[in-house]
């Protein structure tokens, strides 16, 4: 890849990291593949070289263009983690302050409810927030499903599976001793122990 080549990949991968975190501005990081995909899908890719904005990277190989992702994260420009990457000063958050304020709503809310949290999608509906603001929470783990119509904040999941751990060292956990000892209901119960127990299979996967 020549140098005219090579600054051109460059402008097209950070404006391309730009359009996806406006996309989906929870998320943390994004798949590189996700990004070349971006890349290739770029307007300027069909318009004249001569063009503003013009120029084509067709010739140019998805390899040759994670070196280019390589050169600008060593420039401080991209931060990658495997197989992940993201604009160096990339901050997952919500741009609308008025949606900031319903979303702290909906998670505070959440919280209060402990163990036993309601459906999210009718308490965001009543905040007057979009469905694609709670995929967002999910994808960005604020919000975690663990069953049908089960969401909750990650802080809360985390402290239930703890608690769901103390309790497994003084005895096997079923379903009516964890409903009883985090207060919630049996579905809740049940879900949770789901949960657990797939998080610990794919725990030991990873680990062989």
């Amino acid at each position: 890849m020549d140098l005219g080549q090579r600054r051109l990949a460059e402008r097209r991968l950070l404006a391309a990291l730009r359009r996806l975190h406006r996309r989906e501005p929870l998320k943390p990081d994004l798949r590189t593949d996700a990004l070349l995909a971006e890349v290739r899908a770029d307007p300027g890719e069909r318009r004249p070289d001569g063009h503003r904005g013009g120029g084509s990277l067709r010739g140019a190989s998805d390899a040759e263009l994670v070196d280019v992702l390589g050169g600008l994260a060593g420039a401080g420009k991209v931060v990658i983690g495997g197989r992940r990457v993201r604009l160096a000063d990339h901050e997952p958050t919500i741009a609308d302050p008025q949606m900031q304020a319903r979303v702290r709503r909906l998670l505070s809310g959440l919280r209060e409810t402990g163990a036993q949290p309601p459906r999210v999608e009718g308490i965001a509906a009543r905040l007057g927030i979009p469905p694609g603001v709670v995929d967002q929470l999910r994808r960005s783990g604020a919000l975690v499903a663990i069953g049908d119509g089960i969401d909750y904040p990650r802080e809360v999941l985390d402290d239930l599976l703890a608690r769901m751990g103390e309790l497994a060292a003084h005895g096997p956990l079923t379903v009516p001793r964890v409903r009883d000892a985090l207060r919630t209901s049996r579905r809740h119960a049940e879900a949770l122990l789901r949960f657990r127990r797939a998080r610990s299979q794919r725990d030991s996967v990873a680990v062989r």
